[in-house]
């Protein structure tokens, strides 16, 4: 009981210091560690490229995102237009590898969704995506 009052726990309290004992007694960090065990080597984890990959691809969403804030006019158009096609056949790999990467699925589809919005912006900027008028000669 010497212990519970330097708690501030009375016999009196509403939850009975005999659970409080048996909780302080269990022992939580071999359970952590076997987590970070289980993550640090699992198939996908931080040992391999499975994981390393889509980190490194998120450098792509990241500038895409900063690219943002760039006019149209310095978006290059062929570039965006290969991060496109890049990011939808890695799509579909990680998709079809065995270990299934999803992390590598997600980086992927973010990127694919920045870049998509991006050609969007290039292409109104340079015009394409606007209706052209029918400027036929008037017979007056």
């Amino acid at each position: 009981m010497r212990s519970l009052s330097r708690l501030g726990i009375s016999c009196s309290s509403a939850i009975h210091p005999c659970y409080l004992h048996s909780f302080y007694r269990y022992d939580y960090s071999n359970s952590i560690m076997a987590f970070f065990k289980a993550v640090l080597n699992s198939p996908v984890g931080p040992k391999t490229t499975h994981f390393w990959g889509p980190v490194s691809n998120l450098g792509f969403f990241l500038a895409g995102v900063a690219d943002m804030k760039k006019p149209p006019e310095m978006l290059s158009g062929n570039m965006t237009g290969v991060l496109c096609v890049y990011s939808a056949l890695f799509m579909r790999f990680a998709w079809m590898v065995r270990p299934r990467n999803h992390m590598l699925l997600a980086s992927h589809a973010l990127n694919e969704s920045v870049q998509l919005y991006q050609l969007s912006r290039w292409a109104k900027g340079k015009g394409y995506l606007q209706l052209k008028e029918d400027t036929a000669p008037s017979s007056t």
